[in-house]
């Protein structure tokens, strides 16, 4: 019992990091608003240089994978041999691109509700002038 809690406190300590190494301005969020605002960005609308790039790596994939060979003897076998590689490649080709409208949705979505410069968190942060004088010091 305490292994698994063990195995599952990793797990989602592991799960932190890589959301944090994926999407660095998480780092200006509590956590507990990390779902909601990821699931926000994650309904940003594809751009046009990144449907372009979508279309063109389902291309090269299908180019690569039509050239497998004619397996005619396990048709079968075929397409779920194409199905295992078309994954991998997919997600070397296309996840980048998923990553990227993430991280320009996040970048809206936190403009939006902060205001500001959706490049850089400077306009939601206040620098130490602004903090000292709104406590008085």
């Amino acid at each position: 019992m305490a292994r698994n809690l063990f195995v599952t406190m990793d797990a989602s300590r592991l799960g932190r990091h890589l959301r944090l190494l994926a999407y660095p301005r998480l780092r200006e969020l509590p956590s507990a608003q990390w779902p909601e605002i990821l699931g926000q960005a994650r309904a940003a609308a594809f751009d046009l240089t990144e449907r372009v790039a979508i279309v063109a790596g389902i291309a090269l994939t299908t180019y690569l994978l039509q050239s497998l060979g004619d397996d005619t003897e396990g048709l079968l076998a075929h397409y779920l041999t194409q199905f295992v590689l078309a994954l991998p490649l997919l997600s070397i080709l296309v996840g980048p691109l998923l990553l990227r409208r993430t991280r320009r949705g996040l970048d809206l979505e936190m403009a939006r509700r902060y205001g500001g410069d959706r490049c850089t968190s400077t306009a939601r942060t206040p620098n130490r002038s602004q903090a000292q004088s709104e406590h008085g010091q």
